[in-house]
């Protein structure tokens, strides 16, 4: 019934809007990084959304998940499992042996129900989704990133759509590293004290903490105040100290004139 209930409030979101298309679905599993590349002792980060994330349970039991090249296969073990406050749940994994340098590997997810591809990437060439893969460098990355300067709040958004608001806090964060970098964020809820922590994607020198109109890491209920801490997390799993915690309070819609 719960199922139900939550297919029907999907499909009444997709009639009343189109924004957000690609996370409005009833299931879909996402990568973190955008790149096509895999250091050498690099991590895979992968978001489950919505109806694919009661599969997280059985990864590399019901669902075994791995790495294959041309003629080999490697499992990939599940290093954390995060779950954020509104449809998505990440995990992180790690290779289980080493990788060839130079060699492409696409990354499946065996036995898979019928409704779920996989993660997929589009190609700009044959103009098609396809099988996720990644190329290995001879990169081996054991460096702590080191965050540039202190985080601070950019600017905060509320956009009401047809079937719930999209809400953002935007924060500058930076670093250097020869990885690429990943905002690992914990928000704290001054009021309930409970916190949640998720990774998220440094875009334009910016972390965005909230949700969008159908998903998202951090749900802002139940209070008006938060903090933040980041911690910089790279490609390979290196992560630096968190930062001092940052005190926001909830978005909320422009007052009308």
């Amino acid at each position: 019934m719960k199922t139900l209930k939550l297919i029907a409030f999907i499909l009444v979101a997709l009639v009343g809007t189109n924004v957000a298309f690609a996370k409005c679905g009833t299931n879909g599993i996402f990568c973190l990084s955008q790149r096509p590349t895999l250091n050498k002792n690099g991590l895979i980060v992968l978001e489950f959304y919505s109806l694919s994330q009661p599969l997280v349970a059985d990864l590399n039991g019901k669902y075994p998940v791995y790495l294959k090249s041309s003629d080999k296969k490697v499992q990939l073990n599940v290093v954390e499992i995060l779950k954020g406050e509104m449809w998505v749940t990440q995990v992180v994994l790690k290779p289980a042996t080493g990788l060839l340098v130079g060699k492409r590997y696409s990354l499946e997810i065996a036995n898979l129900p019928k409704y779920e591809d996989g993660p997929r990437t589009y190609n700009d060439s044959t103009k098609k989704l396809e099988p996720l893969s990644f190329k290995i460098t001879d990169t081996v990355d054991n460096e702590i990133p080191v965050l540039n300067g202190s985080p601070k709040i950019d600017k905060e958004t509320f956009i009401q759509y047809g079937c719930g608001p999209e809400t953002f806090v935007y924060f500058n964060l930076s670093g250097q590293d020869k990885s690429e970098l990943f905002a690992r964020a914990t928000v704290k809820n001054k009021t309930t004290g409970l916190s949640t922590t998720y990774i998220l994607r440094i875009e334009d020198g910016l972390a965005k903490v909230g949700h969008g109109m159908c998903s998202g890491a951090f749900l802002f209920k139940d209070g008006e105040n938060f903090e933040v801490t980041f911690q910089l997390f790279d490609q390979s799993g290196n992560v630096s100290a968190a930062t001092q915690a940052i005190s926001f309070t909830k978005p909320e819609p422009a007052a009308e004139t």
